[in-house]
């Protein structure tokens, strides 16, 4: 019996959102900071969520899209206190591609033939497609716009603006400490990892002014199994509004983050507010309603979250390898979750990960060790044949 043929518009549309993606990965990965953990195996966790992620985020997708357009989600997307995203857009795509990645090593005939096609145009139209919307145009990333996230629209911005207020020098050293605080928490909560807040921008005031969009996500008790340990927390998400002066230039990465002349823009902070976005919406989830808050908020959340901090550092070192493994493997894989929650099937979905890794692979791609240099002129991601 013959082999079943390639449909080659799916493979031209296929290997055109690889060819986006790649130069715009590439760029990232290189220009991210280096972290190594002696706390958490972060490669380890990091290369199982991917697995996971080329194994079942085919399915997972069809579950979304059978109940909402990409489209509509993408535009649902660009609104305070959203986590979909465009770094967890940007992890939708490149997690199934580094997992395909990995999987062509051990077991290439999952990514064979028209299948194998099937499953990854399943997933890169639905990145392409949502991602388009969410950035109200027709790119893809953040990128290829010198690099801007300008996802907000002008309502919003200007009820942002209109919501700050002026910022001395004492008022910045307290906004500061705040949200070092804060991302540090996040930083841990995430399990290494730099997700838990996003800006998007930059939105030019008309002043010579900029407005920056600061969102933190899930400081409380949250799907993270983990997350008890800030109860306390007052808020779960925060939104921010920074107003830089003119004597600072800004663009915002793909991964939400803000990159300025000069290095630290807030220095350059002369406005700020504080909202949340917590339980505002009819069914009890964030419609990315506002609700102003005061620098007292700030500092409460601030406290409770170095609190928080304290407790989750013991809480992972009483943990096994393998259990801190899960952990940051669940925060990776469910980077497609706040696109789920926007179409209403995210409790028809099951997160557990890992679930799908080989029994063989496991211990593998978790053993102790460096990964391999890859070459940095090389793109991250083959196009199918």
């Amino acid at each position: 019996m013959s082999e079943p043929e390639i449909d080659t518009s799916v493979r031209d549309r296929v290997n055109d959102r690889i060819r986006a993606i790649n130069p715009v990965t590439r760029r990232l990965v290189a220009e991210r900071t280096a972290y190594s953990s002696q706390l958490i195996p972060v490669t380890q966790y990091v290369t199982v969520s991917c697995i996971e992620a080329f194994l079942r985020y085919p399915s997972a997708v069809e579950v979304i899209t059978a109940a909402r357009a990409p489209e509509e989600i993408g535009a649902m997307a660009h609104r305070p206190g959203c986590q979909a995203d465009s770094v967890f857009l940007w992890g939708v795509a490149n997690f199934f591609l580094i997992g395909r990645n990995v999987m062509n090593m051990v077991e290439p005939t999952i990514d064979a033939g028209p299948a194998g096609l099937a499953r990854a145009d399943t997933v890169l139209d639905f990145w392409a497609r949502t991602s388009q919307a969410y950035r109200g145009g027709d790119h893809l990333h953040a990128a290829e716009v010198g690099d801007r996230l300008d996802v907000m629209d002008v309502g919003t911005v200007k009820a942002l603006t209109a919501g700050t207020t002026p910022v001395d020098d004492e008022r910045r050293d307290r906004i500061r400490r705040a949200n070092a605080t804060i991302i540090n928490h996040l930083f841990l909560l995430y399990f290494d990892t730099r997700v838990g807040h996003g800006d998007t921008g930059p939105y030019p005031l008309g002043d010579g002014r900029t407005l920056v969009v600061r969102d933190y996500f899930r400081l409380g008790r949250s799907d993270f199994a983990w997350s008890g340990v800030a109860d306390a927390v007052p808020f779960s998400n925060l939104t921010a509004a920074l107003v830089l002066d003119e004597e600072v230039d800004v663009s915002i990465t793909d991964y939400g983050t803000t990159v300025s002349s000069p290095e630290d823009y807030l220095d350059h902070l002369v406005g700020f507010g504080l909202w949340t976005t917590d339980g505002v919406g009819p069914d009890g989830e964030s419609d990315g309603s506002l609700r102003p808050l005061t620098d007292d908020d700030l500092d409460r959340v601030a406290a409770s979250c170095r609190a928080a901090q304290k407790q989750h550092y013991r809480d992972i070192v009483a943990m096994e390898r393998d259990q801190r493994i899960a952990c940051g493997a669940y925060v990776y894989f469910t980077f497609l979750r706040p696109f789920a929650e926007l179409a209403g099937v995210a409790n028809e979905i099951d997160w557990t990960c890992p679930r799908d890794t080989p029994d063989d692979l496991y211990p593998l791609v978790t053993a102790e060790g460096d990964p391999p240099d890859s070459d940095p002129d090389t793109d991250p991601f083959p196009p199918y044949d």
